[in-house]
């Protein structure tokens, strides 16, 4: 497009647009067919430590953290629940996530990006 004289910038916005708009019609299209829950909120928040184990900007690496905490939390519940009580596959994909962020924030594939000031 830059070969040609069209301004990339414009073009992102106009891809971003089409995007958008696609994806509200098709959330208002499937939301009015199957209906809309509040409990798809918790489908989110449990998303949230499988994105930052795996790293934001790496698909592969969210598809390997969703692994990795799907069978952590089972693992957990299994071996760990009878000492602390149950209910450990609630939060324990949340204290995995810190534990993450505390050590590695850029997640498994993340990239590690430095900026200077």
């Amino acid at each position: 497009a830059q070969s040609i004289g069209i301004k990339l910038s414009r073009i992102w916005v106009i891809v971003w647009f089409v995007a958008g708009i696609t994806a509200l019609v098709a959330g208002v299209i499937w939301g009015s067919k199957l209906g809309v829950q509040f409990s798809l909120t918790t489908v989110a928040l449990r998303a949230l430590p499988v994105i930052i184990l795996g790293g934001l900007t790496s698909v592969p690496g969210a598809i390997i953290g969703g692994l990795i905490i799907g069978v952590g939390e089972k693992l957990s519940e299994v071996y760990l629940g009878p000492y602390v009580g149950g209910g450990i596959e609630i939060w324990f994909a949340y204290m995995l996530a810190l534990v993450f962020l505390l050590f590695r924030p850029q997640g498994l594939f993340g990239e590690k990006i430095i900026d200077r000031v």
